[in-house]
């Protein structure tokens, strides 16, 4: 199951990055603020240089690290100098965790794996930014309610959101003039008409363009999405696995093996063998008329801009269950956070590209601007310099929607315990699984027994 949000920015070189950001004077470490005590922040403008470790890559790299440059502006004694991950094959949380035990952390993180911050704030990798927050007048209130889902752990804020993702239903707007379709689908029933309505087959049956393509893992498409939409919780109030004992698990995916069998497994597994190896390039199969309904994040919106400006699309909430309409307008929700590792050289100068990275307009609307994601606060998804595309504003409102919440939940041993709900399913839709009642008591079974043995940092 894909876990990290951000799994499309892996595809590029990652780079280890020898020049700074900006010209400034190095210099030893200084005191910006007291260690983040209360009182009055009081600078210490001693020119220091601080490393920062991030995974932009290629032309949002760039982008990245030109936008960086007004925290100099801002911070004129403060140099930083970024650090790029080495292996664009490994998760930026295991960099994280070996840089930190290592005794070489950077001054502080910018990473893509929101997940596992419940193990960041639990073990004290990351740093409580709570005294920085306080004594500067940062509020979590400043972003949306969903934040607190994906930053803070055990009351332990030692993350914040630095640009989000949220998710949303694509469509093609000439696929459903075509089919007699006046609007997106709210409802899951609604969802599976359309989809057999807008499926093409070709002359021998199989697939020629997918209405709605059910499968775990297509796209950003998880079980744990779909079974969002009937409001299926992961643990029950004891904190036990609640895949058997939540009914809502067992409609999620009995609706979607429904979808999975009119197409025929077979076919659509060949579709999505075909067709999903293009998600991050202009090949994709929303863009190029292969689908005709995706669930897919906020970005979307810039790559379709860049790769194929003349697709006549459209952007909705993602369909609720007929029995919770309630839910309609709430997605996932997670992106990149920033942080201070134990043992930042700089600890207080990190503080304050956190909070510039975090909570600053100046850094937030023009990145949002430039590479297409859900600015984070308030006060930058209100700037009239805000300049997005209308079917952006579908993505503001999940992000702003209060039930909207990262998943899978954090825990203090990350989150690779999805990776069985991903996996049992995949086995589901496939038909291997004869008995879905009995299988979702195994399951249950089998993420308890992973989170009690935990996984090595």
């Amino acid at each position: 199951m894909k876990v990290h949000t951000r799994i499309r920015r892996w595809g590029g070189a990652l780079l280890v990055l020898g020049a700074t950001v900006a010209a400034a004077g190095c210099g030893g470490g200084g005191d910006s603020g007291g260690g983040g005590s209360s009182g009055p922040l009081k600078l210490d403008k001693t020119p220091v240089t601080i490393t920062l470790r991030h995974p932009w890559t290629g032309d949002e790299k760039k982008i990245f690290e030109q936008t960086l440059q007004k925290f100099h502006v801002k911070y004129p004694w403060i140099t930083v100098k970024t650090i790029g991950y080495p292996d664009p094959d490994t998760f930026d949380q295991q960099i994280v965790i070996k840089t930190i035990n290592a005794g070489d952390p950077p001054d502080a993180f910018l990473s893509f794996g929101p997940d596992y911050v419940g193990q960041y704030c639990s073990s004290g990798l990351w740093q409580d930014l709570s005294s920085y927050m306080n004594r500067d007048n940062v509020s979590i209130d400043d972003f949306a309610k969903a934040a607190v889902t994906y930053t803070n752990f055990d009351g332990k804020q030692c993350a914040l959101p630095s640009l989000t993702d949220s998710f949303g239903l694509y469509y093609n707007k000439d696929m459903f003039a075509k089919a007699g379709i006046t609007a997106p689908p709210k409802t899951m029933t609604e969802l599976m008409d359309d989809a057999k309505k807008l499926t093409v087959r070709n002359p021998d049956g199989s697939i020629k363009v997918a209405g709605f393509v059910p499968l775990q893992d297509w796209g950003q498409l998880g079980i744990s999405d779909l079974a969002r939409m009937w409001g299926a919780q992961w643990f029950d109030d004891s904190g036990k696995p609640a895949f058997a004992t939540d009914p809502n698990w067992a409609a999620a995916m009995q609706w979607q093996k429904e979808l999975v069998d009119w197409y025929g497994y077979d076919s659509i597994a060949r579709f999505y063998q075909t067709y999903n190896g293009d998600e991050f390039s202009a090949q994709n199969a929303f863009e190029t008329g292969k689908v005709a309904m995706m669930f897919d994040g906020e970005w979307r919106t810039a790559f379709i801009k860049r790769e194929h400006p003349e697709l006549n699309y459209g952007t909705a909430f993602v369909p609720a269950a007929d029995s919770n309409p309630d839910l309609y307008g709430a997605a996932r929700v997670g992106g990149t956070i920033v942080g201070i590792p134990k043992g930042s050289p700089h600890p207080d100068q990190a503080w304050l590209l956190v909070k510039f990275l975090s909570d600053d307009p100046a850094y937030l609307v023009p990145m949002a601007n430039a590479v297409g994601n859900v600015p984070t606060t308030a006060a930058s998804a209100s700037s009239p310099d805000l300049a997005l595309p209308p079917q952006f504003h579908t993505f503001i409102d999940v992000w702003n929607n209060p039930a909207s919440s990262f998943a899978p939940p954090l825990t203090p041993t990350g989150a690779g315990y999805a990776d069985l709900l991903g996996n049992f399913d995949n086995k589901w839709v496939a038909g291997k699984v004869s008995d879905l009642p009995s299988g979702l008591q195994t399951l249950d079974s089998d993420v308890e027994n992973q989170l009690q043995l935990g996984e090595a940092p």
